[in-house]
């Protein structure tokens, strides 16, 4: 089986980013089943720090679902999001092979573990983000107001080389979210959920330490898997495919 997951980062495009790629890639191999290929492949396009706008969302947006047409056209198995989950309905319109979008996945899973969540991601903005992440997929009623750490883009080495600083700052964040009854913390961008795996940070005064990635790539094993028995995803409604005509207008517009 084969997986595609499209980070918004230039993981193998900049030394910054070198300690967050190599965490993916080995977390990847730890969570994998046997015969499974993880690959985290560079958007054709890069908007670095895309989560400090909308418009830059949009465009990574419109990367992704090139990205995503390019799997299907390589042979990939199934392809999946980075945590922001952009294009949830077009990604379902313009390729065949199964989409799982990451933090819709690993807020379904943890429902299960634990009875409410908190997001405690790198910026405000982003909080408000996740937020809404949450009214689209009806887990606002489990959602204990979140928070965030000002960690920065630029911070990425920094996180792994010199870790102790933003594990204090993190700590501090997370216990006082624990304190207000979270059960399970959200930590996003994906990066920020890779440096607290990578420094052993599984769980904070007792309320659970989500893990996306390894949450996501599962899922896409899964579905992989339930797709050969019949378990399909529903193609009526506001989730029709477009016509013939209308896909191959579209994938044309993709592919200039």
């Amino acid at each position: 089986m084969r997986i595609c997951i499209q980070s918004g980062t230039p993981l193998s495009q900049s030394a910054l980013y070198k300690p967050y790629h190599d965490s993916l890639l080995r977390h990847a191999q730890r969570v994998a089943s046997p015969g499974t290929t993880v690959e985290f492949p560079n958007l054709g396009k890069q908007y670095p720090g895309a989560a400090r706008s909308r418009t830059h969302l949009h465009l990574v947006q419109h990367e992704t679902i090139k990205s995503a047409l390019r799997a299907q056209e390589e042979g990939y198995d199934v392809f999946v999001t980075q945590c922001l989950d952009l294009g949830y309905h077009e990604l379902r319109e313009m390729v065949k092979i199964p989409v799982v979008f990451m933090t819709q996945a690993t807020l379904a899973f943890y429902s299960q573990l634990a009875p409410n969540f908190a997001f405690l991601v790198n910026s405000e903005r982003l909080l408000h983000y996740f937020g809404e992440l949450a009214d689209r997929y009806k887990a606002r009623e489990r959602m204990v107001p979140g928070s965030f750490v000002s960690f920065a883009f630029t911070d990425y080495a920094n996180l792994w080389n010199q870790p102790q600083p933003f594990i204090d700052a993190y700590l501090q964040v997370a216990g006082g979210l624990a304190d207000r009854g979270a059960a399970a913390l959200y930590p996003a961008g994906l990066y920020l959920s890779q440096w607290l795996i990578d420094q052993n940070i599984r769980s904070v005064k007792g309320a659970l330490v989500m893990d996306p990635l390894a949450v996501a790539i599962r899922t896409a094993e899964a579905m992989v898997e339930l797709k050969a028995v019949g378990i399909e995803t529903y193609r009526a409604g506001s989730w029709a495919a477009p016509s013939d005509e209308v896909h191959q207008f579209l994938t044309n517009e993709f592919s200039q």
